[in-house]
């Protein structure tokens, strides 16, 4: 009897083992798929995860991530996904910070930090940050690089967008380039950073005082962003302030000795700058005669050119339009015309296109040697094949006399000097810092009021 009580009870103990493994066996073959798949997120969750700052904030920087709100734009309602990053020295590589149509952010500068979130958006796989012609689409208010915020634009060129922006990290007012979202922008981009850092190690003086300020650079959204100093008015805005009456010789003197001093800087490294107009001459503030050259996306070296077919057309050199090989030289007749604009209140030459600005060469100048237009690429547009010139103007009509009457014999040599057809002939930055005129003030400041006709 007692036998029979305990096989029962070694048998009612063996069923009830096997049916415990029976049962965790089910359980975990039940629980494995569960385990591999990301659970469920309801709407109200996904709403609130929105607003959620990322992990590791200070306080201070979790206090500021509460200003968070959604792109003004009613069709480009975002999703904020802040993830940590990791961070070299110098730049943060953020895989997966944004996410938007075929784009990446390959680096931010804030290293980790966030100090202005105000307006920030993520953007959705539908949404677009570029306009059609791969311009960023930057609105007041917006954020770049958690960093600076949008106050408004302030100029547009053809590589890219310029945005009076606030550093919320230094506190101070900056203006920030966007580059078109191009390989052709962006590598033009890097070249204007690296001749800027260029200038700055071989001449302090020169980049502290008389090239705009680079402050910093970084890739926001797939953009290269590059932060100047910021900065007043520039020449052209000068001269129609005036009225277009043109500036006092002591000024336009002065504003003249500068650019010279930078160009021989520029000059003496090579580099040309292949875009000085009065538009890329900036005033420090208004009312003083201390500039700055900004817009380096043109330059070149002499030895490595990018473009064949440089300067704003007013200020193009007769070799571009012959499409003869150009050197620093195409800088000093750049000069030429502007030394003229502010004297006067008028552009030298202003023409439609390049056939018209040969005849207005030819008023001015007269006829260029023949063995000079040969040189071009471009000569058979000026010369016949007997090598005799096809357009058949009066030359001389309206010489630098003519243009500069009533002004000093030094201003009209200097600006022949500037502006002879062959750039051999042509003076150099240095040639013109020992110019007559240039050197009859000895006392030169910056800073010196900028006197108005």
């Amino acid at each position: 009897m007692q036998r029979s009580q305990t096989l029962k009870f070694m048998i009612a103990k063996l069923y009830a083992d096997l049916s415990e493994v029976k049962q965790n066996e089910t359980s975990s073959s039940i629980l494995m798929p569960l385990v591999r798949r990301k659970p469920k997120i309801s709407s109200f969750q996904m709403s609130n995860t929105k607003f959620q700052p990322p992990e590791n904030l200070s306080p201070g920087q979790l206090s500021i991530t509460k200003n968070i709100k959604n792109h003004p734009y009613p069709n480009n309602k975002q999703n904020i996904l802040l993830k940590n990053t990791t961070t070299d020295i110098s730049t943060i590589s953020t895989k997966e910070s944004y996410k938007y149509k075929k784009q990446n952010i390959s680096e931010t500068p804030t290293k980790n930090e966030i100090y202005y979130t105000k307006k920030t958006f993520i953007e959705s796989e539908d949404s677009i940050i570029d306009d059609d012609e791969n311009y960023y689409k930057g609105f007041i208010g917006d954020s770049l690089a958690y960093r600076y915020e949008i106050l408004e634009t302030l100029g547009k060129g053809a590589f890219g967008e310029v945005f009076k922006c606030f550093d919320h990290k230094n506190n101070i007012n900056v203006a920030v380039k966007i580059i078109r979202n191009k390989k052709a922008y962006k590598e033009s981009g890097y070249k204007e950073i690296s001749f800027l850092q260029e200038i700055s190690q071989s001449s302090i003086e020169t980049s502290q005082k008389l090239i705009v300020k680079l402050f910093d650079h970084f890739v926001y959204k797939n953009h290269l962003c590059l932060v100047f100093e910021l900065l007043s008015l520039n020449l052209f805005q000068v001269i129609e302030k005036n009225i277009s009456q043109g500036l006092q010789v002591k000024s336009v003197k002065s504003i003249i000795k500068q650019i010279l001093k930078a160009l021989e800087v520029m000059h003496r490294l090579k580099i040309i700058h292949c875009d000085i107009k009065p538009d890329n001459i900036m005033l420090k503030d208004e009312n003083k005669d201390s500039i700055r050259i900004i817009d380096f996306g043109l330059s070149c070296k002499e030895s490595k050119k990018f473009m064949e077919y440089v300067q704003n057309r007013n200020y193009r050199a007769p070799e571009i339009v012959f499409d003869i090989d150009y050197t620093t030289a195409i800088d000093l007749w750049s000069l030429g015309c502007i030394t003229v604009e502010m004297l006067t209140g008028k552009s030298l030459f202003t023409a439609r296109n390049e056939q018209e600005l040969y005849k207005m060469f030819l008023e001015t100048l007269g006829y260029p040697e023949k063995s000079f237009v040969k040189k071009g690429r471009r000569c058979n547009m000026f010369l016949d094949r007997q090598g005799r010139f096809k357009i058949k103007i009066r030359p001389n009509i309206n010489t630098l006399c003519n243009v500069l009457q009533g002004f000093d014999i030094e201003i009209i040599n200097f600006v022949e000097e500037c502006l002879k057809w062959n750039p051999e002939h042509r003076i150099t930055a240095s040639q013109a810092l020992a110019h007559p005129w240039i050197i009859s003030d000895n006392e030169f400041e910056y800073d010196n009021n900028l006197i108005l006709e």
